[in-house]
């Protein structure tokens, strides 16, 4: 496995790809009422892999380009800053790493800061005493086999239900008025979101995002995987809930839309009821529990997606882009002077560089300007 500039280039293309698939995919109805949300689980985690594994394999071809990145590779070998007393020379592309790696550190930092003073701010407040919830969450952790142990704040200041932490969740709630029903379906939504992982998923991916703050294509990555775990979460809800169970379960989203105020800041590496206010991600994660289309699914038919990712996952290690030039004299691995006297011998692959004896000294793909000079000959009448 070789880790290359180029691979981690072409790394970004693929998962930049994968990206785009998962926004278009997210969408479509039809691929959730017939596959349900595992196809885009298998994404995101297809572009975790990518991401964190960008490199070459022994299978790996290379694929050179001769216009685009040899011309983007001269602007950023650029020397920028020349220091020649000390022998410092900055390129171009030294400045863009510097600039792109410090704005991904502040984000980052501001990010983790952010988090921290939320979840202190959380485990000093008081845990609510409400024994509805206390017996309503004892009743989810008996069902859902869940023995980790949850704190409950109801405050005034939230604005939708979410659970926070990795080690130690503790579920917050909106202070507002639910019935038994509706405080089992949101209180189990906010479990199944810690049973299954989705706050480190959406951790790791808030990871990436920073990292590519300046890639387009990163833009909206995290809204669309923070819909795909909610809905991930509905599908496992539904499996627990009755029909009537169901209803006040959206009966409660409702009652948080309406509470929720547009424009509310959200805090990072939460899992919420309601992630967006408003567009079509809400109307589709209601068509999936109206229409009971999470139960009509077959979960066989998500596993022929299986080999259908592990295809993609191996097609995006088959070649690496990388800029092609024309070698100078010392890329021959010779230091010695060429003489007018030498010659070059065109053969099926290149040129064969010879000295004035016949000897030779270099195979080569290209003639370089310092070779134009030398007579060239056939291979076919080469002495």
């Amino acid at each position: 496995m070789t880790l290359t500039l180029f691979s981690f280039l072409t790394s970004l293309i693929w998962v930049s790809i994968f990206a785009i698939i998962i926004k278009l995919l997210s969408g479509q109805m039809f691929l959730l009422r017939s596959f349900s949300i595992y196809p885009l689980i298998f994404l995101i985690c297809l572009c975790l892999i990518r991401f964190f594994l960008p490199t070459e394999l022994f299978y790996t071809q290379v694929i050179r380009s001769k216009n685009l990145l040899p011309a983007l590779q001269r602007v950023l070998d650029y020397p920028f800053i020349n220091l020649s007393d000390i022998s410092v020379t900055i390129k171009v592309f030294d400045i863009l790493i510097f600039i792109g790696s410090g704005v991904a550190l502040y984000k980052f930092c501001r990010k983790i800061n952010e988090y921290r003073r939320f979840y202190n701010i959380l485990c000093i407040l008081p845990t609510s005493e409400d024994q509805r919830m206390k017996s309503i969450l004892t009743k989810i952790q008996n069902l859902t086999g869940l023995k980790k142990e949850m704190k409950i704040i109801i405050h005034k200041s939230i604005k939708t239900p979410a659970i926070v932490g990795f080690h130690s969740p503790i579920i917050i709630l909106p202070d507002l008025v639910f019935t038994d029903d509706e405080l089992f379906g949101i209180l189990l939504h906010e479990c199944q979101h810690y049973c299954q992982g989705h706050a480190i998923i959406k951790c790791v991916c808030d990871i990436m995002q920073t990292v590519f703050w300046w890639n387009p294509f990163f833009k909206h990555f995290n809204s669309e995987v923070e819909h795909t775990l909610e809905m991930h979460s509905d599908e496992k809800v539904s499996y627990y809930l009755s029909k009537q169970q169901q209803h006040s379960y959206l009966n409660a989203i409702i009652k948080v839309i309406q509470n929720h105020k547009e424009g509310q800041k959200k805090s990072i590496l939460t899992c919420c009821l309601v992630e967006e206010v408003e567009g079509n991600r809400l109307k589709q994660r209601f068509k999936m529990l109206l229409e009971s289309n999470y139960s009509k699914i077959n979960k066989q038919r998500s596993k022929l997606f299986i080999p259908i990712i592990f295809v993609l996952l191996i097609l995006s290690y088959t070649f690496v882009i990388q800029p092609y030039s024309d070698p100078n004299i010392q890329d021959y691995g010779m230091n010695t002077y060429i003489s007018v006297n030498d010659y070059l011998v065109k053969t099926d692959s290149g040129y064969n560089l010879y000295n004035d004896k016949g000897e030779l000294i270099a195979n080569i793909l290209v003639i370089d300007d310092k070779l134009k000079h030398l007579k060239i000959i056939n291979e076919e009448d080469s002495p």
